[in-house]
This record gives C-alpha cells, structure tokens and sequence, in this order.
C-alpha cells in the first residue's frame, strides 16, 4: 500500500537532469512535499495538543524517557567507535536515569554533569570509512542518508522498547515519542 504510493508520487515528479549532489532530487522532493502534507495534516496539530494538554512538566519527563532509552544505542556506538569513555559515560547515564531519575522520567544525569554524547550507527559507519551516499529525504521519517536509513535500522533494534510485546503498546511508545518530538520543534 505504502510503497505504491511513494512509488506512485516519486514517479510524478522527476528531474530531467539530476544534478551529480543529489541524483535523487525527484524523489527527494516528492517525499519532502508528502511528509509536508503529513505534517500539516496530522503531526503538526497533534503536536500543537499535546503542547496544549500535557503541562510542560509531563513533556520533560516524556522527553528523558526517550532521551535515556536513545542512550543504551549510543553507547554502543562509542563501543563501535572504539571511544570506551563515552560508553561508560552513556551507560551511566542510563544507570543512573533508569534507577535515581525513575525509569528516566528524570535526567538526574545531566543534573549530575553527566552529559550525552549521540551517537548513532551512522556515525558508526562514518568512523569506519562507510561514506554517507546521497541525501535521502525519507516518508514520515524526513532527511537522511543512504548511509543513515540502513543505521537507523540498527538503532531501533538496540532500543529497549524494539521488541516490548504488546504490539499496540510498542506502537504507542513510538507515536508519543514522534509527537514529543514534533512539539519541542514548534
């Protein structure tokens, strides 16, 4: 269903002469226009709720929720990256987050002068001469890399929600995490 109609989309909007920086230029705005419209549509005004529902105080702890969870994946990539010391620091900070900052819903770690260091598998790859490929502009996901698409696979299935049963409830973690999101942006 999906894939048809990105195909279907894509195949409307092609560039007669793409340029050598960005061969995917046609693709590339077909999705950029239907993530647009997916903003405008749904994710902006959900966004604009939660923002108007949920008092400032919850949406911190939402946020360092999923903060703390993205910390397990970096620091497994500072292993990969072969830099031990950020790992450390990273997995303290989920230690420390998880156990004194309840689940994470608080960042006692920073609080603590711990700070995050990011790291994603992309930058894994980068590390270890994989060049990022053209610029991607992927649906719902937005701007990436050929590089970074594959990476962000990997980063999901480090995450500790990635295989949380019930399905419903994994889906749910990840549309707040997505509209938490989209609200700090506004």
């Amino acid at each position: 269903g999906l894939g048809i109609v990105v195909l279907a989309v894509s195949a409307c909007t092609t560039v007669k002469n793409p340029t050598p920086t960005d061969p995917l230029e046609g693709f590339n705005r077909s999705m950029d226009s239907f993530n647009q419209v997916v903003d405008r549509v749904a994710l902006k005004p959900a966004a604009q709720g939660y923002n108007a529902v949920v008092p400032e105080e919850i949406r911190g702890c939402v946020t360092n929720f999923f903060a703390n969870l993205d910390d397990v994946a970096s620091s497994l990539n500072n292993l990969l990256q072969l830099k031990p010391k950020q790992a450390f620091t990273d997995m303290c900070r989920v230690v420390i987050n998880s156990t004194v900052g309840l689940l994470g819903l608080v960042d006692v770690a920073t609080q603590f002068g711990i700070e995050r260091t990011n790291e994603d598998f992309g930058q894994t790859l980068g590390y270890w001469g994989v060049g990022s490929g053209p610029y991607l502009v992927v649906p719902f996901l937005g701007p990436s890399t050929v590089r970074d698409l594959p990476a962000r696979f990997v980063d999901s299935q480090v995450d500790p929600l990635s295989n949380h049963e019930p399905v419903d409830e994994r889906l749910v973690a990840t549309a707040v995490d997505a509209v938490d999101t989209r609200a700090r942006l506004i």
